[in-house]
């Protein structure tokens, strides 16, 4: 059965959520070697808290996925944002360097935003509009990591901290929007009622692995990010 052409106010805060999520992520993580920096000055700790936020993604992801099915997506795009206000505001007031890391590995868990818009895309959408709504998600995925940075680095003139705290304060305003104007998408006799102890990333994985051919675009996933992030990274040496 066809469904309805996605209303506006859902588009508009899941475009404006994953825009909000990627400025914030783009402030921050720039700014990490400052961060980091007073307590343990090196690239090896940076490159530590930069995977230390994947890693948190892989458990944290497959868990969200899960629980969306669950519960729904609006309670877990609010948890997301509420998520990952409280830890760039963590990231802000850091004394520690462990206060640093428990600030990026909360951020790693509740980055499911993106995932989870991209499911409440797929349940308000027919098949001949999703592209058009997929494409709404990406152009705010972009939009994001382009002004993120440039925020993150207007605003440390004021404050090294102020990145942070507007990254959080950002987020928090997001999943306010969201209380207030996002319907639910996911019928209540739609939802899985899959048990608590099976959302884990390794039962979550091995179930999507024998969905047909998802493990060929998983792998063609896994290969342009990793040779993305060796991009991104790659620091060349003057002979």
């Amino acid at each position: 059965m066809r469904r309805r052409d996605p209303p506006v106010k859902p588009l508009v805060f899941l475009f404006v959520t994953v825009l909000v999520d990627m400025i914030g992520y783009g402030i921050v993580v720039p700014l990490l070697p400052f961060y980091a920096r007073e307590y343990a000055p090196g690239a090896a700790l940076v490159g530590v808290l930069g995977s230390l936020y994947a890693a948190m993604q892989l458990f944290g992801g497959p868990f969200l996925g899960g629980l969306s099915d669950r519960v729904g997506r609006r309670p877990v795009l609010i948890l997301c944002l509420i998520g990952a206000s409280s830890a760039y505001l963590l990231l802000g007031l850091a004394g520690s360097l462990s206060m640093i890391f428990v600030a990026v590995a909360l951020a790693g868990v509740a980055a499911g935003t993106l995932a989870t818009s991209q499911a409440y895309i797929a349940d308000i959408t027919g098949l001949e509009d999703r592209a058009r709504g997929m494409g709404v998600i990406g152009a705010a995925f972009g939009l994001g990591l382009m002004a993120g940075p440039v925020l993150g680095g207007l605003l440390s003139l004021y404050s090294p901290n102020a990145p942070a705290f507007a990254a959080s304060a950002l987020a928090l305003c997001n999943a306010a929007f969201g209380f207030l104007v996002l319907p639910e998408s996911l019928p209540q006799e739609d939802r899985t009622p899959t048990p608590l102890y099976r959302l884990g990333p390794l039962s979550q994985l091995r179930g999507v692995l024998w969905i047909g051919n998802i493990r060929i675009l998983l792998l063609a996933v896994f290969l342009l990010n990793l040779s993305f992030t060796g991009f991104l990274n790659y620091k060349p040496t003057r002979g």
